[in-house]
């Protein structure tokens, strides 16, 4: 069975169920480690890493190339991201009531991202998938991202409109041979 959507189509949905994947996957998986390090240090900088995702940089041209359901389940999942992650950032509540609260939050979570794939994967059923073998999946060391999305292009460009060259003029030659008493 071949998918009614377009290949671009198939690729964002695929790249969405990818990067919420990755992002469910650091949340529950990591959700002890940063717990202990915000716990110990009380910094909250580790959350920074955790929570990063594709998502929150799309923009609506990137998100136009999903349906309607898969909007809506991606929605309610990020929705929930970042209730947790509000949470984690200006909670005041003991370790142990946090990681309590992390457990709800990350076993809501999760069912919301059963949610999630199961629309993305309806919508590209049928798709034929093809096999890789071990010697084409490049080393960890090197990161491969080349693909941007029309969002996180945007938010690129206009933080390089803010990062303007210093420029410090040449002292003028009289300038350095003569100092100034006045």
């Amino acid at each position: 069975m071949k998918s009614k959507h377009q290949e671009k189509d198939q690729r964002y949905m695929l790249l969405f169920k990818m990067d919420a994947t990755n992002l469910f996957e650091r949340i529950s998986s990591r959700q002890h480690e940063y717990i202990e390090i915000f716990s110990l240090k009380r910094s909250r900088s580790v959350f920074k890493d955790i929570f990063d995702n594709r998502y929150s940089k799309a923009s609506i041209y990137d998100l136009s190339h999903c349906p309607a359901e898969v909007l809506e389940a991606l929605d309610q999942f990020y929705t929930k991201v970042d209730d947790l992650y509000w949470y984690l950032k200006h909670t005041q509540d003991m370790p142990n009531t946090i990681e309590d609260e992390v457990s709800r939050k990350i076993a809501r979570l999760g069912k919301l991202y059963d949610q999630l794939a199961l629309y993305i994967d309806a919508e590209l059923g049928g798709m034929d998938y093809e096999q890789v073998s071990t010697d084409d999946i490049p080393s960890d060391d090197i990161h491969h991202d080349s693909f941007t999305t029309a969002g996180e292009k945007a938010l690129e460009e206009s933080q390089e409109e803010y990062l303007q060259p210093e420029e410090y003029p040449e002292p003028e030659e009289d300038e350095k041979d003569t100092p100034d008493f006045n």
